[in-house]
């Protein structure tokens, strides 16, 4: 893994987080990424992390799988996380155009894949298409 500064960096794809804070039980690989967080280890993320997050919690709250309070809780364990995390802008259009052309992906994936690819560093997702979108890159997995 490609080390910035003293601290490993990753691409943390909005999936893993919220399965950590969402899913029951926690997926492996989102355990396995919040112990790396923990460890020291910086995630990396588009600028696209805060929007797809904040989404994902308000359709949660919405489809009843967390309660307003839980909410609450979830908004501030987030807002902590995203002071941890570094935030890279977007890749020009025409570049995520053909990254989720090329990789069969939404541009909001591609935008992790690209960014994973640029910075030469592993990405952590528990999306099975951008995942194998990775492989086939040449990413490695967390």
């Amino acid at each position: 893994m490609r080390k910035e500064g003293d601290s490993e960096v990753f691409v943390l794809d909005a999936s893993i987080v919220l399965g950590w804070m969402l899913d029951r039980p926690v997926p492996a690989a989102a355990v396995s990424a919040r112990r790396r967080i923990l460890a020291g280890q910086r995630g990396l993320v588009p600028d696209l992390w805060r929007c797809e997050v904040a989404n994902a919690v308000v359709v949660a709250e919405r489809r009843g799988r967390i309660s307003a309070d839980g909410v609450t809780v979830v908004t501030a364990d987030l807002e902590a996380l995203a002071q941890t995390m570094e935030v890279d802008q977007f890749a020009s259009i025409g570049v995520l155009i053909d990254t989720a052309r090329r990789a069969g992906l939404s541009a909001y994936d591609a935008a992790y894949l690209e960014l994973a690819s640029r910075r030469r560093l592993p990405l952590a997702t528990l999306d099975d298409q951008l995942r194998a979108a990775a492989r086939r890159a040449g990413i490695e997995i967390i």
